[in-house]
């Protein structure tokens, strides 16, 4: 299997190149998923075969590493640090682990309000308030704790918005 072939959906190709190559056993679906830039609670239900629910678990200020800094073009200001979980409802299994910097100046402040809502998921929101938008894929790798993790950037008027690195965890479907 070529795995350079899945290297051309990120923008940084030297992150991603580290850990395609161990991706070959990852159930099928879970590939599509890490390429995909559409809204990963609908992906994971269709998938699973039950309604997901979003649990955020933090929600309030942080300082995202300099690493992510890079990715979301700012110096170290602060940002709105997020971290959810996405679990079946019926199964009780957490499928995804997340966690998001979002930095307010360039996000509408009713979009910041609607996500603090309970249950509120970030693609699902996305997608109600209707504001233009796109991903950038940066990166997947793979890890001892998860089956492989993903880092995209969110671009509102085209600046980085929004930075989310999802986990995915190793059971039974991947």
């Amino acid at each position: 299997m070529n795995f350079s072939d899945l290297a051309k959906f990120f923008v940084s190709q030297d992150e991603t190149d580290r850990s395609l190559s161990s991706l070959e056993g990852l159930y099928p679906a879970y590939r599509a998923v890490m390429v995909s830039d559409g809204t990963l609670t609908q992906m994971l239900s269709a998938m699973h075969l039950e309604d997901i629910d979003t649990k955020c678990v933090e929600n309030g200020h942080g300082f995202p590493e300099p690493e992510d800094c890079k990715w979301l073009e700012i110096d170290g200001e602060p940002c709105i640090r997020r971290r959810v979980e996405l679990t079946g409802a019926s199964s009780g299994k957490t499928y995804v682990r997340a966690l998001s910097y979002l930095y307010p100046p360039r996000i509408p402040d009713y979009f910041l309000a609607e996500l603090s809502r309970a249950g509120a998921s970030l693609g699902t929101q996305l997608l109600q308030s209707r504001i233009s938008n796109r991903r950038e894929l940066i990166w997947v790798r793979t890890g001892s704790e998860f089956a492989f993790s993903r880092l995209y950037r969110i671009m509102l008027h085209d600046k980085p918005a929004i930075l989310v690195r999802e986990d995915f965890m190793d059971n039974d479907n991947t």
